[in-house]
């Protein structure tokens, strides 16, 4: 099972991420990208085969209601089926980078969704000069939506539509945000989730079909919006470059962080059973 999770990564580096991404926006009108790191890997059992299913077409809504009266088997298996189904998975942690080498033999880099979101959009405003680009927010609490709105338009970037994560979104207002923009690039950037409920990647799921109508770029980003307005600190780049991030984030916070570290730190037994005892 970890070997067909592992097969859906993105190998190469964040340039040709964009480069794809933009290729298979062109060709199918749409595109899908998650990041996956191995503490989800852990939490949502990705490894494991679920036997509990529900309707994806069940979860249009992204309100945590819908998720907490499903049994967690059945979001994780749906969790584990969006991670299928996306257009692209892009690498996030070191432990998932320490865990895939391990296993393939090879090094990939960490292309994790706060450094390679504003990098995706830096890339196709200067490489697309010709296109339009536009972005939707739609995600995290008001006040932090509110904040990164106008992060981006400082920015100058077009910013048409935004909406907090508290509420299903309302594809009415994205037609009229997106009237008369449908040669451009179209992009969503979803923040909807919580450390037990991948809202955001079954949410993108169901509602698929729309993503298309709409011919959205969506880039599932957890929790990029509260970095880029300084809600949550980055660690100084001496510690991201000795991959101390996740221990920075420990001491820090760590009743929010410990849960993700434990998983994290389940990279042994993972390592042991799958890698050592060669389980599939």
């Amino acid at each position: 099972m970890y070997q067909q999770i592992l097969a859906t990564i993105f190998q190469w580096d964040a340039d040709q991420a964009c480069e794809h991404i933009l290729g298979l926006y062109d060709k199918k009108g749409f595109c899908i990208v998650d990041y996956l790191y191995f503490a989800n890997i852990v939490g949502k059992q990705l490894f494991s085969t679920h036997h509990i299913s529900y309707p994806v077409e069940n979860f249009h809504d992204a309100l945590l209601a819908d998720y907490k009266n499903v049994d967690i088997q059945g979001i994780y298996k749906l969790y584990h089926q969006a991670i299928l189904d996306a257009d692209l998975v892009l690498m996030d942690g070191i432990a998932l980078q320490i865990f895939y080498y391990l296993a393939k033999k090879k090094r990939l880099p960490n292309l994790n969704g706060t450094d390679f979101c504003p990098h995706f959009l830096s890339y196709t405003k200067t490489k697309l000069t010709d296109r339009g680009m536009n972005i939707i927010l739609y995600g995290t609490y008001p006040h932090l939506l509110q904040r990164t709105q106008e992060f981006l338009l400082k920015q100058w970037y077009n910013v048409v539509y935004a909406q907090d994560g508290y509420t299903n979104l309302d594809w009415q207002n994205v037609d009229l945000a997106l009237k008369w923009r449908d040669k451009d690039i179209n992009i969503l950037l979803v923040a909807r989730s919580t450390p037990d409920y991948p809202i955001q990647e079954i949410w993108t799921l169901a509602n698929k079909h729309s993503i298309q109508h709409h011919g959205l770029i969506v880039l599932n980003q957890w929790g990029t919006f509260d970095f880029r307005v300084g809600d949550q600190k980055r660690a100084p780049k001496l510690v991201r470059t000795m991959k101390l991030e996740r221990l920075r984030r420990l001491i820090a916070t760590p009743k929010r962080q410990i849960k993700k570290t434990l998983h994290s730190l389940a990279i042994l037994k993972y390592i042991f059973v799958y890698l050592i005892l060669k389980k599939k």
